[in-house]
């Protein structure tokens, strides 16, 4: 019986210090660094002169200014919805002619692909 009180309470201490290190390994980002709520930055904003002078690996968070962008908008169209997911970003265009997602690259500018939404008939 004794045995058995010992081993259940080291389980409990082994149970305690597992949560501790999740805990803290939750409160810490890959890089070392404090997580934290803030925003960061994706490109720089206009009239802001410093560049990162980081040239180490970009986070997935983070990704090289693209330059502009040249989506064709159908007459009346117009922007709804933008989303962006890693270094794609999903704009969400209505129109006339229904809706429609364009899926575009932000390494090289290109449209991937279009999704149409249109009414079953």
């Amino acid at each position: 019986m004794r045995v058995i009180k010992i081993l259940v309470a080291f389980m409990g201490v082994l149970i305690v210090a597992g949560v501790a290190l999740v805990v803290y390994g939750l409160s810490r980002q890959e890089d070392g660094s404090v997580a934290s709520d803030a925003p960061k930055l994706s490109a720089p904003i206009a009239g802001q002169s410093e560049m990162p002078t980081d040239t180490g690996p970009r986070s997935a968070t983070q990704i090289a200014p693209f330059g502009t962008i040249n989506v064709d908008l159908a007459p009346g169209e117009t922007l709804v919805d933008f989303s962006r997911q890693g270094t794609e970003a999903t704009l969400r265009l209505e129109g006339r002619q229904g809706s429609r997602l364009v899926i575009v690259s932000l390494r090289d500018g290109a449209i991937l692909g279009q999704i149409l939404l249109v009414e079953p008939q």
